[in-house]
């Protein structure tokens, strides 16, 4: 009988808390992965000590700070920055929570993974530095955004996929279904999760009402929540609508074929004519720029001030005496949507040519957009903020200016190595027919790797433009995908009929 080469074939009946507090490696890999985290929290906040905002920040903070239900982003975040400020008005507070949630939700992944699989030493010191050493982390947790808690959630979310797939029981299941709710009240990106999901729970070796159990979970607390937040918008804006932005996302993605298509009005429903003549009188007047009006500079019909949608909000909300602006982008969202729709339908070519592929081109070469310079430092201080936190400066210098630019364009190369490097080593592992010779847990980890990079393909390159922040959970799986692959494939694991498998809780 020929044992496997890869991983410990002598698998003892340990727990999961046993196997990370009775072994001794684990033990110092948990003890140093601590100590490195607070030395790199101390030296990071050193260089920034204070945090960095986009445009996003000022709503999440006065969403926080006037206790709002409903706002143009989900209020999942603002309801932590609540918490969190009811605690410790700190900034250093507030970046040091972020990144230790971060890297709790990614080390919980880690040591699953270690777990269930046994990896090599490639792998379990290779993963190990890589989410140590990662400054993507730092700089997320740094910014006022759902970012980082949004990787701390999805990380965990992942990591309880896992245990599905290897021992499904009502505990994960409900577990399971609590973190994607909660993630889903962070981002919206989370709404792909459920999809992923089936993946996991549908092959689960359980009773078929857990299964169903497991499926309907989130979906009845997300449904809630949909309701509830719909309810809110209804009470603040008269418009019953969960997602106020999405309309204008549409309407924004769709425009980017305006400049390529003629003016045609056939088949327009008549509350759109309007915002059509001027969408494509706009594209053509000196006021449009082709420079900023691409996928990699981020959502440009939607911001730009004399863009067709902020005109026609301007419009409507002078013409219908609508003080706040919350309520105009709540009224206007469905026209949006229905205009993007139409637009999408009666072009489907010219919005797959200039939305679609140049989107899927981004998807592979990700740009840093708002986290690739300091903003703080030429924006100022937002006055919800300085209200928020105490003694913080209206404007800020950074120590070493040119650091967060000259990492943070690294990643996109990264992120390029780390696709090509997973799929050559998936095709490796197929030819190979290395999944012939593993346990099937390490199929199944697998599987659910590549299932999630397919659904998030799909997801980010139809749904908004894609920017490097966005593929942060995704960096850190396929850089764990190509290290256990490469471990496989560089080996010649063979597993007898009697190996003995991974031992239950």
């Amino acid at each position: 009988m020929l044992l496997p080469i890869y991983g410990d074939p002598k698998l003892t009946d340990t727990s999961f808390r046993q196997f990370l507090l009775a072994d001794r490696r684990n033990l110092l890999l948990a003890g140093i992965a601590i100590a490195v985290i607070i030395v790199n929290l101390v030296i990071f906040k050193w260089i920034y000590p204070y945090m960095d905002i986009t445009p996003d920040s000022e709503s999440y903070l006065t969403a926080a700070a006037y206790h709002l239900q409903a706002d143009l982003w989900p209020v999942g975040y603002s309801r932590i920055l609540e918490l969190q400020h009811s605690l410790l008005r700190s900034e250093t507070g507030l970046m040091a929570f972020q990144y230790l949630c971060l890297q709790t939700g990614a080390f919980f992944l880690y040591f699953t993974i270690l777990y269930m699989l046994r990896p090599g030493k490639l792998f379990t010191y290779g993963a190990w530095l890589f989410l140590l050493i990662n400054p993507l982390f730092l700089y997320l947790s740094n910014y006022i955004i759902t970012e980082a808690l949004f990787l701390a959630l999805g990380f965990t979310w992942f990591a309880l996929l896992l245990w599905v797939r290897y021992k499904p029981g009502t505990l994960v299941f409900l577990l399971h279904g609590v973190v994607l709710a909660v993630a889903f009240t962070m981002r919206y990106n989370a709404m792909f999760f459920p999809v992923v999901a089936l993946g996991a729970i549908l092959p689960a070796r359980a009773a078929a009402w857990k299964k169903v159990y497991a499926i309907a979970l989130p979906l009845v607390l997300i449904g809630a929540f949909i309701w509830y937040t719909s309810y809110q918008t209804y009470k603040l804006t008269g418009v019953r609508k969960f997602s106020v932005f999405s309309g204008w996302q549409l309407a924004n993605n769709a425009m980017y074929m305006l400049p390529y298509i003629a003016y045609d009005t056939t088949g327009l429903p008549a509350h759109l004519q309007g915002l059509h003549r001027y969408a494509h009188q706009f594209v053509k007047s000196k006021l449009f720029n082709p420079e900023e009006a691409t996928l990699p500079a981020g959502a440009y019909y939607m911001w730009t001030q004399n863009g067709p949608l902020k005109v026609m909000l301007a419009s409507y909300m002078k013409k219908h005496k609508v003080t706040d602006s919350y309520t105009g982008w709540a009224r206007v969202s469905d026209a949006y949507s229905d205009y993007g729709k139409f637009l999408i339908k009666k072009h489907p070519l010219a919005f797959a040519t200039h939305f679609w592929l140049p989107n899927v081109v981004e998807y592979l070469r990700p740009g840093t957009e708002m986290i690739g310079n300091s903003n703080r430092n030429k924006i100022g201080t937002p006055g919800v903020m300085r209200q928020w936190f105490r003694n913080t400066p209206v404007l800020i210098n950074d120590r070493f200016p040119q650091l967060q630019p000259f990492l943070m364009s690294k990643y996109t190369f990264l992120f390029i190595f780390l696709q090509l490097a997973f799929i050559e080593e998936i095709i490796r592992f197929i030819y190979l027919k290395r999944h012939k010779y593993v346990a099937l847990i390490f199929n199944q980890v697998m599987a659910l790797f590549v299932t999630f990079q397919l659904v998030h393909f799909c997801f980010s390159t139809l749904a908004a433009p894609v920017v490097l922040r966005y593929q942060a959970m995704l960096i850190v799986l396929l850089a764990f995908g190509v290290l256990l692959l490469i471990e496989k494939n560089d080996n010649t694991p063979i597993w007898s009929d009697t190996a003995e498998p991974v031992p239950d809780i």
